[in-house]
């Protein structure tokens, strides 16, 4: 009678007591199986074949647990790799993050150095502006007053140039609080340069002036810068000199200076040719 053949992952081969297997260690199940059979008693009215086909059963059982465990494992393990290189792959993206942030940190912290720097200086700077500007309002006034002074010189023509930056300057006893430094300085600079301009020109313009004995006339004026003038009437036989004081130009007829400033009124009109023209002078 032949055996009843099952589904294993061996193989019988007929005509031989031989059994193929795929794997040493099904071959170990198999021959424990098949020792374990061996060794047991048999079963009353059973015969050997049903005791063989019972190993065998109990065999494939086992193969089949040794199966589902070891498909267990390989998904456990299929399941640990992902999982572990997921892991490392945020291990990485961390690091990365850490190094990113670490490095905006730094230089956050370097930006807060310079900050911190720029700060100090532009306080340092600031209080070197207040010392500077509180040097500047001890010496203001009394350039103030010096430059009214000299307001109070300069010719005419020049005092209505410089007239708005004049009356600009504050009056003594006036509220100076919203009134800078700066604009003070201002006043006084500008008034200044068209003073210094004045002084270092020749200008000659028409006035008019009183001649003695109530008489008064329209006379050209040549102002040689701020501190000397000269005068002659249209005629040319008055003439006359002036000198700036506190009280404004104080002017003395001089006949003698009439045929002279006659030829200097032509000499700058350039009716002839230049030629040098003496006119007296008073150094004050």
């Amino acid at each position: 009678m032949r055996p009843q053949q099952h589904e294993a992952p061996y193989q019988l081969l007929e005509n031989t007591s031989m059994v193929k297997f795929p794997h040493p260690l099904l071959f170990a199940i198999t021959v424990l199986g098949t020792a374990h059979a061996q060794e047991m008693p048999l079963p009353k009215n059973q015969s050997p074949a049903a005791a063989a086909t019972s190993a065998m059963d109990e065999t494939r059982a086992l193969l089949q647990q040794w199966s589902a465990t070891e498909r267990m494992i390989s998904s456990e393990r299929t399941e640990w790799e992902t999982g572990k290189a997921m892991l490392q792959g945020r291990i990485q993206l961390l690091k990365a993050s850490i190094e990113e942030t670490e490095k905006k940190i730094a230089e956050a912290k370097s930006k807060l150095e310079d900050a911190k720097k720029r700060s100090a200086e532009a306080e340092a700077e600031k209080a070197q502006i207040r010392q500077a500007t509180e040097a500047l309002l001890q010496v203001v006034p009394e350039l103030e007053k010096g430059v009214k002074d000299l307001f109070q010189r300069a010719p005419g023509m020049i005092q209505e140039k410089v007239r708005v930056l004049h009356d600009r300057i504050p009056k003594e006893g006036a509220d100076l609080k919203n009134i800078t430094a700066a604009e003070r300085f201002q006043n006084v600079l500008g008034i200044l340069n068209e003073l210094n301009k004045a002084n270092n020109e020749i200008n000659s313009i028409p006035e008019i002036h009183d001649l003695g004995g109530g008489k008064k006339a329209e006379v050209k004026v040549v102002y040689v810068g701020l501190g000397q003038g000269y005068f002659v009437n249209s005629n040319g036989d008055i003439g006359g000199l002036g000198l700036p004081s506190a009280e404004g130009w104080k002017w003395t007829p001089d006949p003698s200076i009439a045929p002279r400033m006659r030829e200097l009124i032509e000499v700058m009109k350039k009716a002839v040719a230049p030629k040098l023209v003496e006119l007296p002078a008073e150094i004050q």
